[in-house]
């Protein structure tokens, strides 16, 4: 939480200069021709912008900090800077300030990443609040706000109140021109894990194929969102007892990660896992546990992935479940320690058959950008999700829910 309307993460530091009222002056040079000015022509200064407060300092510094130690995966104190921000934005910025709603979408983001879903449900309804206070209930922003709770209510298995938020934010967005219908396929594949967790397996892959197919004719056939949408067709697939299907379209799936986000070590360890995940499903233990292994690798033997630490969990405990079928309990054993390990942010050593490949950058905090994410894409809008269960947000490419990666 992705795979979004408002401020990038990018933008925080602009944020935050101009919360501080920094500013760069620029002496312009004129050119040879250019008559000198008098100095009866030149304009008045411009007046001097006014002192930062001291709740726009400490939240300029909570928010530098929380940035600086979730990108080194250390989500608690990054929770603990959040919530200090929070404060600090609710006391120096109006109620719709665009700096209080990052700062409330980070903290949802922390939460999802955590697992602390009901913690997370209540800064999203927040956010929703001041969207639909600021820009009425039919804005964009609304839809991807609305997606995130969604996604929140989702995890905690609250189908039914996710299924009525993520049709409105879908029928927000399908109302926008032009490009609105296609941003309403996050919601569509959100739905499509609704509906499949309903065991409405039908309606789920009808709108799921339908998001594929407006994907695939806006983006073209290899498209970082194409892919996230074969990953979750994969499962519903899975789930049918289609596996010749849910092998070959994740298998599909792969090969896109591999010409778009070969570089990204996090989307790649996903990739290679759901495709792990669809050969377990059909008994093929034995082409499943090469790829589990191969994504362990990606990790290059430690827990040095920051925010993506919890795909690397979600792989140790998708291997440890392939270990049981086959058996090797001690072997499960292990990987079921390590993955607790992992989660709890503790540096371990991990099993590892390659050399260590090169490191993809990580992802910035706040919310994520409109090109191909760092981290695993998800459809969550304001945060990176992991699949440990698509997270979702401190930000990166791309929930379609505010929670686990698809």
């Amino acid at each position: 939480m992705s795979k979004a309307n408002g401020l990038t993460l990018s933008a925080i530091l602009v944020v935050v200069a101009a919360a501080l009222g920094a500013s760069a002056a620029r002496a312009e040079v004129p050119s040879i021709a250019a008559p000198v000015p008098k100095p009866t022509d030149a304009a008045p200064p411009a007046p001097a912008a006014p002192a930062p407060t001291q709740e726009e300092v400490e939240w300029s510094v909570h928010m530098t900090s929380a940035r600086d130690v979730y990108q080194k995966g250390d989500f608690a104190k990054a929770e603990s800077e959040i919530v200090a921000a929070v404060k600090a934005a609710e006391a120096a910025f109006k109620p719709q300030d665009e700096r209080l709603v990052l700062t409330l979408s980070n903290l949802v983001m922390i939460y999802t990443l955590e697992g602390k879903f009901s913690y997370a449900e209540e800064p999203a309804k927040r956010v929703v609040e001041i969207r639909e206070k600021a820009n009425g209930p039919d804005h964009p922003s609304v839809a991807m706000a609305l997606n995130d709770l969604a996604g929140i209510c989702k995890e905690q298995g609250k189908l039914a109140e996710a299924e009525p938020l993520y049709k409105r934010a879908q029928a927000i967005l399908e109302k926008v021109k032009p490009g609105g219908e296609l941003q309403a396929t996050m919601m569509m594949v959100n739905l499509g894990e609704v509906y499949r967790d309903q065991k409405k397996l039908p309606e789920a892959e009808q709108i799921v194929k339908r998001a594929l197919a407006i994907r695939e004719k806006t983006l073209g056939t290899f498209h970082y969102q194409v892919m996230v949408a074969l990953q979750t067709l994969g499962t519903i697939y899975a789930a049918e007892g289609k596996n010749a299907d849910a092998i070959a379209t994740q298998q599909r799936g792969l090969e896109i990660c591999k010409k778009t986000l070969g570089w990204s070590r996090p989307a790649m360890m996903q990739s290679l896992a759901c495709l792990a995940d669809a050969y377990k499903g059909d008994g093929k233990n034995s082409d499943a546990e090469p790829l589990y292994k191969k994504a362990l690798d990606l990790a290059d033997g430690r827990a040095d992935l920051g925010p993506n630490n919890v795909i690397l969990a979600s792989v140790l405990e998708k291997y440890a479940d392939l270990l049981k079928k086959m058996k090797r309990d001690t072997e499960a054993a292990q990987m079921e320690s390590l993955a607790k390990d992992v989660r709890d942010g503790k540096q371990v050593t991990l099993p590892t058959s390659v050399p260590p490949a090169i490191p993809s950058p990580p992802p910035a905090i706040g919310l994520p950008p409109a090109t191909p994410p760092a981290t695993a894409p998800t459809e969550s809008s304001s945060t990176p999700p992991v699949k440990p269960a698509t997270p979702a947000a401190p930000a990166a490419p791309a929930p379609e829910s505010a929670a686990p990666a698809k």
